[in-house]
């Protein structure tokens, strides 16, 4: 090992996460159960900022989040990755066991996001020049917002239509997002460390989008786990199936194709009307999500790029450490 990473933080053992405990007879409640089993902190990775400080080659020069563009960008981009992918989520449920799709069928009608990711994407690099990134992004995360307030409309009867209609205007405003934000990111670094810009751009997509599964997930599974405490049809379940029943609306359908005739049918209506509602309340969340980003690009993010000639702000000191 070198001189100058060793005694540094090996980075996958850096993020390894610890083993999550095997849950508790019964189970916990989804909330708390994220809580729980989240991995705790852990000191090596408070310890790699000065630590990356300290080296003439840091894997990430903790000084680049001085540069709004850098830093504005990287939060947008993190924030429309949890909305999205804690929708898309719990959306893949809905078309399952609300509109009786299988999982390839279900699959298959996710591609409007494609189109409309395509559109907003070409339609980005079209206006970015002359509007720029602050602009672009703004307007691509209220977009997504819209988008996903949209689907908050759903009812049991609603269809694919209004599913299909949604898709489009998030995939539309998730390309006015993406197309600008990893410019910005990209543009704001030098050229030499334009890997470490890939890198963060990936990284923090993964990251918001494991948040957003984590913590909307479990938003929308406490809602229908409390609407369905309060129904007459779980009610009417012995205490252990009532239990069952109540944890998802996917064993909420296992339990009412046991039970089979009306109780079967006054469960699975209970089942829907819960996990729509509680829907409709985690999918206002993201949008409210997608809406902050939107006024982080709004406050944060500079327009256009500095000059060419001028480096980003850290990059001498970086140069000089090197040297």
């Amino acid at each position: 090992m070198s001189g100058d990473t060793a005694g540094r933080p090996e980075p996958l053992r850096a993020v390894a996460p610890h083993p999550a405990p095997a849950p508790r007879a019964g189970g916990d409640p989804p909330l708390l159960r994220t809580t729980l089993y989240a991995p705790p902190p852990r000191p090596d990775l408070v310890a790699r900022a000065p630590a990356e400080l300290s080296t003439g080659a840091p894997m990430l020069d903790v000084r680049l989040f001085r540069n709004p563009r850098f830093t504005a960008a990287s939060l947008a981009l993190a924030l429309a990755s949890f909305a999205l992918f804690g929708t898309i989520f719990f959306l893949t449920q809905y078309m399952q066991f609300i509109l009786g799709y299988d999982a390839l069928a279900a699959g298959i009608r996710f591609i409007p996001i494609a189109l409309g990711l395509s559109m907003g994407a070409g339609l980005s690099s079209r206006l970015l020049g002359r509007l720029g990134a602050k602009a672009m992004v703004t307007a691509g995360l209220l977009l997504l917002a819209a988008g996903l307030a949209l689907l908050s409309l759903a009812t049991p009867t609603s269809g694919y239509g209004l599913v299909a209609a949604m898709l489009i205007v998030l995939g539309v405003g998730l390309g006015l997002t993406m197309v600008p934000a990893t410019d910005a990111i990209m543009g704001a670094l030098p050229l030499g460390k334009a890997g470490v810009g890939s890198a963060v751009n990936d990284t923090t997509r993964q990251v918001g989008g494991a948040l957003g599964v984590a913590i909307l997930g479990s938003l929308l599974s406490s809602a229908y786990r409390a609407t369905m405490s309060g129904s007459a049809a779980v009610q009417a379940l012995p205490g252990p199936v009532a239990g069952i029943a109540r944890d998802s609306i996917g064993a909420a359908s296992v339990v009412a194709r046991q039970l089979g005739g009306p109780p079967a049918v006054a469960l699975l209506d209970a089942a829907r009307a819960a996990y729509i509602d509680a829907m409709g309340r985690t999918v206002i969340v993201a949008a409210g999500v997608a809406v902050v980003g939107a006024l982080v690009a709004l406050a944060f993010l500079p327009a256009h790029a500095r000059a060419e000639t001028e480096e980003p702000e850290g990059a001498t000191e970086l140069a000089q450490a090197a040297d």
